[in-house]
């Protein structure tokens, strides 16, 4: 009998001896496991706290989806390579179209002075249009003396030739009912053979384009002091609406818009295109400026460097 007792014992101690040793072997390895499954969620709650700190960058916040700007169709410009200026046996082609937008695009094209131009006109939309031609006043005056095309039905394409013999300024224009009202207009932008001065009767056109990308080309304006500039404000743009403000540099930078010293041109929408005219003064810094929401901040600016 006590060697059956003696017996039961030493296998209870085993069996004893057995579970303590699994419960202690087990122990770290699930305390590693804790571990390391507290490792993984520290992990995984750091990339929204990333994606967050992003999210509410204000660089993030100011800059726009950027989008390709559109490239004025047609040949190259006066001064660009491959440029060969059109004459009256061989004018040169200059390609617009008229939308039911009722803009032009492009909306500023350049020729050399003398050059022939033939501009032909295509209706992309539903509306019939009309391309009217010549000095700037004549145009948007729709004085008889500026040649047009009429009747430029949808899906049509007409032609217009016309010399350039001036240095300006030109324009064109679309004088159907509310068409010009609504912005149908666009500039001609005369190349000289000579440098020469603007002036108040005949003031120097300087073409602005403004973009998607929330810059001035060219943000850099030479400018003779005293020199009256006709400033053209083409938006190439497909998304954001801009504004040019010009005048003494610290009140531009203040957004100090007074109609006489600092001027501006608002709400130039994607795809029309703006005009002011500015006397310069003998005495800078002047600069322009747009001050739509966050541009101004994203560096949206340009100086003029009066010259002597």
């Amino acid at each position: 009998m006590a060697r059956v007792v003696t017996a039961i014992a030493a296998v209870f101690c085993l069996v004893l001896l057995t579970l303590i040793y699994n419960t202690v072997s087990q122990g770290p390895v699930a305390a590693v496991a804790t571990l390391g499954a507290s490792q993984t969620a520290a992990a995984t709650s750091s990339e929204p706290s990333a994606s967050i700190a992003a999210t509410a960058s204000p660089s993030a916040a100011v800059t726009p989806v950027a989008t390709p700007t559109p490239v004025p169709p047609g040949p190259p410009d006066p001064g660009e390579p491959g440029f060969v200026a059109g004459t009256e046996a061989s004018p040169r082609i200059i390609d617009i179209t008229a939308n039911d937008l009722l803009l032009f695009q492009p909306n500023a094209v350049s020729v050399q002075q003398g050059e022939t131009i033939t501009f032909r006109v295509k209706n992309t939309g539903q509306a019939t249009h009309e391309f009217k031609v010549g000095p700037m006043k004549a145009v948007f005056d729709d004085l008889d003396s500026a040649p047009e095309v009429a009747d430029i039905t949808p899906g049509s394409t007409k032609t217009l030739t016309y010399t350039f013999t001036d240095t300006g300024p030109y324009a064109f224009a679309c004088h159907q009912p509310g068409h010009f009202e609504n912005g149908m207009i666009g500039f001609v932008n005369v190349v000289p053979t000579t440098p020469w001065i603007g002036t108040p009767s005949k003031p120097r056109m300087v073409i602005v384009r403004m973009d998607d990308h929330l810059e001035f080309v060219p943000s850099e304006i030479s400018v003779t002091p005293g020199e009256t500039i006709l400033f053209v404000l083409p938006n190439v743009g497909t998304s954001l609406t801009h504004e040019f403000q010009l005048g003494p540099a610290d009140r531009v930078a203040l957004d100090q818009v007074d109609g006489q010293i600092v001027v501006e041109a608002d709400q130039i929408l994607p795809g029309h295109v703006a005009y002011l005219t500015y006397t310069f003064g003998s005495v800078g810094p002047y600069a322009f400026a747009c001050h739509e929401p966050g541009h101004y901040e994203a560096g949206m600016k340009g100086i003029i460097d009066l010259t002597s």
